[in-house]
């Protein structure tokens, strides 16, 4: 049976279907928006969002589960320590981290510039609370343990690229487009080497101007 990526250009399915290709794995990838049977999506999703991956009788979403899970199921691809290294702490640190921490102000400024978006995916109460500069703020405090990384590693875990790459480097993407990263910084120059990837431009090759919303 082959892969299936449910996905939306531009949203956190860009980080899946970004580690597939760098492992060269075959998958089938469906886009929500084109799919004629798009309103049967729910069915998959509890919220009707992206990344839904199915792999034979498993069917997960959330981005950074779907890019852990093809990491432990190819360890000969070597996209994560194994689990008996030290570095495999590191990595789920990193990993944590950019979904967790690094993310989070990267979607609040996300509906900040885009005040259209539906208010089910965040409360318009909730997308005020902070100003712009006081997100990008937020955003430099959070890039502060990256910049500090960086400064003697080309990537996050044992200096070789991994999962915590795709995923981090997902995020920063985001931050890009929307604007964040104007500055010529050590994690600035990091996201640039990973979007010079080959198999990086193949998943973004048809970008549109605008940063779509976010789906999980």
């Amino acid at each position: 049976m082959v892969m299936k990526l449910y996905y939306i250009p531009l949203t956190r399915a860009t980080r899946p279907r970004w580690l597939l290709e760098e492992m060269e794995l075959s998958y089938e990838l469906i886009n929500v928006v084109e799919n004629p049977h798009r309103f049967e999506h729910k069915q998959r999703h509890p919220h009707g969002k992206v990344p839904v991956f199915v792999d034979n009788y498993v069917a997960i979403y959330e981005s950074t589960a779907i890019c852990a899970y093809l990491a432990d199921q190819y360890p000969e691809k070597q996209f994560a320590p194994s689990s008996k290294s030290p570095a495999r702490a590191y990595y789920y640190q990193w990993l944590f981290y950019a979904s967790v921490t690094l993310e989070a102000p990267v979607e609040k400024y996300l509906f900040q510039k885009n005040p259209h978006l539906p208010e089910s995916l965040s409360p318009n109460s909730e997308r005020q609370s902070l100003s712009q500069e006081e997100i990008l703020q937020w955003f430099a405090r959070v890039c502060q343990p990256l910049h500090q990384h960086l400064n003697n590693n080309n990537y996050l875990v044992e200096n070789q690229l991994t999962t915590a790459d795709i995923v981090t480097g997902g995020v920063l993407y985001w931050a890009f487009l929307l604007g964040m990263m104007t500055e010529q910084t050590l994690v600035k120059n990091y996201l640039m080497r990973l979007m010079e990837r080959p198999a990086f431009k193949r998943v973004h090759e048809k970008n549109v101007e605008n940063l779509n919303y976010p789906q999980c």
